[in-house]
């Protein structure tokens, strides 16, 4: 893990960087309002101590944009605070939160990253969206869909035109979904991650903070989705062809790092096999 960045978008709204996950810190007239807990207890001590910098008497809350292990297992420094997010997430922090860490526990190269995770699922929840104020800036909570996660959603800044888009949207890298042990039961789509990113890209965001990468323009919003429907054009010809997986997983992770390369191509096998295991039973 790097240290903590805090970077400006816009006048009290911060991009949380440094961690395995981006974050966000939005603050106004004493209330903050954070995106995303990150990895870990020693992740996330660093961003409430920036939230507390900036919460005077107001209230402070935290928001997951959905139930992955990066961006929920520092939940439990944020513990005395409202944390809020779709009823999915709790669901599945609920049901296979402890099962999940087990797994974690279990894998040598990051045991001890997560030895003092303790499961803390959201305590405020909705169905389709919320809308907070910190301060006079309005945050409307968005639930999209079942796209890179079991429960996706994003925080959308109306007054900056700012969106955090938690891992709907990956910049310069291959997505990922269907975390291993933390699918359970599984969760991503690429149909509707395509549904997905169509509709944050109507929300004319100037401010697009990905999950993960480095921070871009809002068009990377139509980047991603285009290279998802040429990930799934190429599998469906391949099916269309009569083409096993590992055949397809060869040939369709060739073509994409030739027309829009992108790093962490070790993720590509996974992916292609997802996506042709989901077109498969269309």
């Amino acid at each position: 893990m790097s240290d903590l960045s805090i970077q400006e978008i816009a006048p009290g709204v911060h991009a949380a960087l440094g961690g395995v996950c981006n974050r966000g810190l939005i603050s106004q007239g004493g209330s903050v309002l954070v995106v995303d807990s990150g990895i870990a207890v020693a992740e996330a001590a660093p961003l409430r101590a920036a939230a507390q910098e900036r919460q005077k008497d107001g209230a402070l809350y935290l928001f997951n944009t959905h139930p992955h292990s990066d961006h929920v297992y520092g939940n439990q420094i944020f513990a005395d605070c409202s944390i809020i997010a779709h009823e999915g997430v709790r669901n599945f922090l609920v049901a296979h939160g402890e099962q999940a860490l087990a797994g974690w526990r279990q894998n040598p190269h990051t045991a001890a990253l997560v030895s003092d995770v303790i499961i803390t699922p959201p305590t405020l929840t909705f169905q389709e969206q919320m809308t907070l104020f910190i301060g006079d800036i309005e945050v409307q909570l968005l639930y999209l869909a079942r796209a890179h996660s079991p429960s996706d959603s994003v925080a959308w800044l109306p007054q900056s035109r700012t969106l955090f888009t938690g891992d709907l949207l990956f910049n310069a890298q291959v997505p990922v979904w269907n975390h291993g042990v933390e699918e359970m039961p599984p969760g991503g789509s690429v149909a509707n991650w395509i549904q997905a990113l169509e509709k944050l890209e109507a929300l004319e965001a100037q401010h697009a903070i990905p999950g993960h990468g480095p921070i871009q323009t809002a068009e990377a919003l139509a980047d991603l989705r285009r290279w998802f429907l040429s990930l799934r054009t190429q599998v469906e010809e391949a099916l269309a062809g009569g083409w096993d997986r590992e055949t397809t997983i060869t040939h369709v992770a060739q073509q994409l790092q030739k027309l829009a390369p992108r790093g962490d191509e070790e993720r590509l096998p996974n992916v292609i096999g997802q996506a042709f295991d989901e077109l498969s039973r269309a």
